[in-house]
């Protein structure tokens, strides 16, 4: 269905408006496949999974909560409220960090890794489903454009953001 049709729209798109609009309703439509076959059935947000994977694929001593954000796909998230959620679910421990008493270093428990292998295998399925319509060369070509939107965004907020 055309964006244009999918949405009501019956003026003229700005210049960058459709595409914009074509990314925001993709990605509404990804989160939603992601949260009703993976993220909900375990009462867990997909922000959640992604300190889950970060965790689970970083160091044994875990990582500091500002290398969590680094690495976060939401990278606007609240990781320590986060952290705090997985940690009152037995998820998540934070143990003292020695070479710096100031920050603690979160690390991910037996039950939060068995949570992590539950998740990932119904996520690797949607995954392996998401790019179903599209042939190998469309998916190179689309991912060489979406890589070259997002240098060009991570340009400009620099620009903004000083």
């Amino acid at each position: 269905m055309h964006l244009r049709e999918e949405l009501q729209i019956t003026k003229p798109f700005e210049p960058g408006q459709e595409v914009a609009l074509a990314l925001l309703l993709g990605r509404e439509y990804l989160t939603r496949l992601l949260d009703k076959g993976v993220f909900e059935p375990e009462g867990i947000s997909d922000q959640q999974f992604n300190v889950l994977r970060i965790l689970k694929g970083g160091p044994r001593d875990g990582y500091l909560v500002k290398d969590l954000r680094c690495r976060m796909i939401f990278r606007f998230a609240d990781v320590p409220r986060l952290v705090n959620r997985l940690e009152a679910r037995g998820l998540v421990k934070r143990c003292e960090n020695p070479t710096d008493r100031r920050g603690s270093r979160v690390q991910i428990t037996p039950k939060g890794l068995a949570l992590e292998a539950r998740l990932r295998t119904r996520h690797q399925d949607v995954g392996g489903r998401v790019d179903r319509a599209l042939s190998p060369a469309e998916r190179e070509q689309l991912l060489t454009l979406l890589e070259r939107l997002r240098d060009d965004h991570r340009a400009q907020l620099a620009e903004l953001e000083g």
